[in-house]
């Protein structure tokens, strides 16, 4: 799920104080760690991880995202571009992933054409924690083919970014799904008769 947009922020201004990333640059070669808790449904983190078609409406920076190939089973080609700046540098990327899901657990991506990186691979990963929250953590190792400045904090910002983005979401369909239950539930409870006094 929007494997490909961590390299560039997806909206200013977003909150981002329940997420946590840290970046180590490696000679140019740059590793991404980010990871968030969330009181929400695996269902729910699922769907929202792997809703590739609609990702560009809750991640700003994402400016398109579509199925290419299904190749079996939790196996698919996904194309995506986003999109991002930093003060007087705006720049638009394309990656061409290749995308294998283990549903409720990971989801891991690689892009295949090297058109705006040398390499781009990375995976989330889903673990619901004793208390019963959900964990969901990001991996993104990425060498970029063109220049930008302050690349590292760039970079770094873009992921804390898409996270922010990715557990609003969830958060946001977790509370629609419950609403709904608990009128499902109402509806369907049984109206006990009045004892007679």
């Amino acid at each position: 799920m929007a494997a490909a947009c961590a390299a560039l922020s997806c909206g200013a201004g977003l909150a981002s104080d329940d997420v946590t990333t840290s970046l180590r640059d490696d000679h140019g070669t740059f590793h991404v760690h980010g990871n968030f808790q969330a009181t929400v449904s695996p269902q729910t983190a699922w769907d929202v991880l792997t809703d590739y078609h609609h990702i560009p409406k809750f991640v700003g920076a994402l400016k398109d995202s579509r199925l290419v190939e299904n190749l079996g089973p939790y196996h698919i080609l996904l194309h995506q571009e986003f999109e991002g700046g930093f003060l007087f540098f705006t720049k638009r990327v394309k990656v061409h992933l290749e995308v294998l899901e283990i549903p409720y657990r990971a989801i891991v991506f690689t892009d295949l054409e090297g058109r705006d990186f040398h390499h781009y691979f990375g995976a989330w990963t889903i673990d619901r924690l004793p208390s019963g929250v959900l964990e969901v953590r990001y991996h993104l190792e990425a060498r970029q083919n063109f220049e930008a400045p302050f690349a590292g904090d760039f970079m770094n910002g873009g992921v804390r970014d898409l996270l922010a983005c990715v557990r609003r979401e969830m958060l946001r369909r977790q509370a629609k799904v419950d609403r709904e239950t608990a009128a499902s539930l109402k509806t369907v409870s049984p109206t006990l008769p009045r004892s007679e006094p």
